[in-house]
């Protein structure tokens, strides 16, 4: 077994095959990496920003969807 010590996301690592393409957003003046579906649609995976108040904000936590 190998531990692998790196500051990227396990997704940039082993990608996942899906439907879905990975896009950055900019929403409530956050940076975000998202996963954008076939039909349009957001999902949240990674706050990228330097401001600590956007890791607390519940709307801009991993796994919720982005307004349209």
């Amino acid at each position: 077994m190998t531990i692998l010590y790196t500051p990227l996301s396990e997704h940039d690592i082993f990608p996942q095959e899906s439907n879905a393409s990975v896009v950055y957003q900019e929403h409530k003046n956050c940076p975000l990496k998202c996963l954008q579906t076939e039909d349009g649609k957001k999902q949240i995976m990674q706050v990228l920003s330097t401001d600590p108040s956007h890791y607390m904000d519940p709307s801009l936590q991993p796994g919720q969807w982005l307004d349209s």
